[in-house]
């Protein structure tokens, strides 16, 4: 939900979902009044599920099986890009979507590696993004014994960039 907050969408926007895995992100953009959302996801097993989501909750996303960047260029440009995974090469992956993406546009990635945040911090800044990192930590308590305790789950770094000069992250 953070993620989909610091895309800001607003009705009618074209969305990119890169690395989409079962489709809740694209499906939620589309509940929220996106216009159309591609979801672009290389896995054959993600694909079913995300198939099988759409008609679960009854939504249309424009399915693209393939990997990015590569299946990229031929999309129309977009208003908002998140990227759920890049493969492994961050910079390249931004890079592509900087020409992907409107001016004014919104990218928003997530990782939960030590690596690809500050690779995607530092490759938005180089393209002159305005660039905000959040890094957001949950735990979930457990009964052990008589008593419960926290356990901490991975923690996700979101890192959101505004392409062009000039203009502020809300």
């Amino acid at each position: 939900m953070i993620s989909l907050a610091k895309l800001q969408l607003f009705p009618g926007a074209l969305v990119y979902d890169i690395g989409a895995g079962t489709g809740s992100v694209a499906i939620e953009c589309r509940l929220l009044g996106a216009g159309r959302v591609f979801a672009i996801e290389s896995n054959p097993v993600a694909v079913e599920l995300i198939k099988m989501n759409m008609a679960s909750f009854k939504v249309v996303l424009d399915l693209i099986e393939g990997a990015a960047p590569g299946v990229l260029q031929d999309l129309p440009e977009a208003d908002r890009i998140f990227i759920g995974g890049s493969g492994g090469d961050v910079e390249a992956m931004i890079m592509t979507c900087d020409r992907k993406l409107k001016p004014g546009g919104i990218m928003v990635l997530n990782s939960v590696t030590l690596y690809s945040g500050p690779a995607a911090c530092k490759t938005m800044e180089g393209l002159g993004y305005e660039v905000e990192v959040v890094q957001v930590s949950i735990a979930v308590n457990e009964k052990k014994g008589q008593t419960r305790i926290w356990q901490a789950r991975n923690p996700v770094t979101i890192v959101t960039g505004r392409k062009g000069a000039g203009h502020e992250l809300g």
